[in-house]
């Protein structure tokens, strides 16, 4: 059986100077990827397709070298567009924010896209790696919010709280065609 892979991106290096699509991976989410790698090696993945952003397209690449298998950036993999939206300190404030997100899934809460919006692009873009590579696994290195927002409407469960377990990194795997949750792995390491 083939599966696909949805993993949330390794812990990146926060630059409040920068948006969050420009962060890099930090020196322990670097570290975090070999550990990544031998956690997907059973689930057997052909391939790599990430993000443009920085810290998935790091992800992605790491792990892939651990793996041996050939990794490549695809376009509308990125996090919910959150431009003009500034680093939210407050933990609990951010929680409440996302929580609305995720609750008013037609409404602009944050950023540029709804959570619909940001769904849809980002199921397009996984739809066109499943049929440019049938018959194989493949492992898309993403974003937490993205991820959560397709497996919640795939899987019909709660987005949010789906959203609080994935930790940097982690990831859900799906089965193909039909994709059935088969594993959540929250936990690296």
């Amino acid at each position: 059986m083939n599966h696909l892979i949805l993993i949330k991106h390794a812990m990146p290096q926060i630059d409040e100077t920068k948006l969050s699509s420009n962060w890099q991976l930090s020196d322990p989410g670097r570290a975090s990827c070999k550990p990544l790698a031998h956690a997907l090696k059973s689930y057997k993945p052909d391939l790599f397709i990430t993000s443009e952003e920085p810290k998935a397209r790091e992800t992605g690449q790491a792990a892939a070298k651990h793996l041996q298998i050939p990794c490549s950036s695809a376009p509308n993999l990125h996090e919910h567009d959150r431009k003009g939206f500034a680093f939210e300190h407050d933990r609990e404030i951010w929680h409440n924010t996302v929580q609305t997100f995720f609750n008013r899934p037609n409404d602009l809460i944050f950023g540029s896209e709804t959570a619909n919006q940001a769904r849809d692009r980002f199921a397009r873009a996984v739809e066109n790696a499943v049929q440019k590579y049938p018959q194989q696994t493949i492992a898309i290195a993403a974003h937490g919010t993205v991820i959560s927002l397709l497996v919640a409407h795939q899987t019909q469960t709660d987005g949010f709280d789906l959203w609080k377990k994935l930790n940097l990194p982690s990831f859900v795997v799906l089965d193909l065609p039909d994709c059935k949750l088969n594993t959540l792995v929250t936990q690296i390491g």
